[in-house]
């Protein structure tokens, strides 16, 4: 039997918060040699989370129906 969709959005939750936490610590070896590279890789740490983010609002949402 396949996963749930709410399985799946939880599998991919924790995969895309490791990304990030992978591009917060590439992002800090930038520090003080060139903030473009920094800056960058923060900004896609911030877009994985904000979609992690918002497969948890579409949780809600699917269980308020």
């Amino acid at each position: 039997m396949g996963l749930t969709d709410k399985q799946l959005a939880g599998n991919q939750r924790r995969s895309l918060r490791a990304m990030r936490v992978k591009l917060l610590a590439m992002a800090d070896q930038w520090d003080g040699r060139d903030q473009f590279n920094l800056g960058e890789l923060t900004r896609l740490a911030d877009d994985f989370e904000e979609v992690a983010a918002n497969m948890i609002d579409d949780d809600i949402e699917v269980g308020d129906e």
